[in-house]
């Protein structure tokens, strides 16, 4: 009996997070064909004072925890607080899709990246293995950091018991960090593309929470 309860609930589940989980393959494909636009057609986003920041390759290892920070987050979400995790699944979607039509019609590139990568050890060859899997284009506004702003928004907000803890909440909040910074240390990015990462967040973040009360406020005429 609840072998089947649990393959019930697995089951609810995964009905609840198809859109992203249909949407993902679309947005690689999509950001693949991208990246095949050759540099000179993109539009620079770098600015004087990305000068200013050095390279630092040790912020590849944030910038890597990215990629198991943000679907653990979605999964705990979806098993611990739906609601967030349907206001996480619609920023996540909203983003990415105002990414790509953006850049599908202006590309856009850096040019930051250190000409030559020297010495050895895990980050160096970590940083020539990202850089030789993700070219210079494509960058505005940095996925990394709206996706991030998005996890951190959502688990702020979520009502789980293991994220209501402030230790919780403040690990999150160090890691979001790191990998903002990452982006920008590692010369992933210009901090135009990191600032309207922030933006992009706060007007999807806005424009979701618009829709979930007038859903919420339609219920109610509903029910009354």
């Amino acid at each position: 009996m609840e072998t089947k309860l649990l393959k019930q609930e697995i089951s609810e589940k995964i009905k609840t997070a198809m859109p992203i989980l249909l949407f993902m393959p679309i947005y690689m494909v999509w950001f693949k064909i991208l990246e095949l636009v050759p540099l000179g057609f993109c539009y620079r986003t770098d600015l004087w004072i990305d000068e200013a920041f050095p390279f630092v390759k040790y912020f590849i290892m944030p910038y890597f925890i990215w990629f198991a920070y943000i679907p653990t987050v979605g999964v705990y979400l979806l098993f611990r607080d739906e609601t967030e995790f349907k206001s996480f699944q619609n920023m996540m979607i909203g983003g990415m899709v105002f990414f790509l039509i953006l850049n599908t019609f202006f590309p856009t590139a850096i040019l930051l990246r250190p000409v030559h990568i020297t010495g050895s050890g895990l980050c160096t060859n970590l940083v020539r293995y990202l850089y030789s899997i993700d070219t210079s284009t494509n960058v505005f506004p940095s996925i990394h950091v709206y996706t991030t702003v998005v996890a951190f928004v959502c688990i702020s907000r979520c009502k789980g018991r293991l994220a209501a803890k402030k230790g919780v909440k403040l690990i999150a909040w160090l890691l979001s960090v790191a990998i903002i910074l990452a982006t920008v240390f590692l010369k992933q990015h210009s901090v135009l593309d990191v600032a309207f990462g922030f933006a992009l967040c706060g007007a999807i973040n806005y424009i979701n929470n618009r829709h979930l009360t007038r859903k919420a406020t339609n219920y109610c005429e509903i029910t009354d």
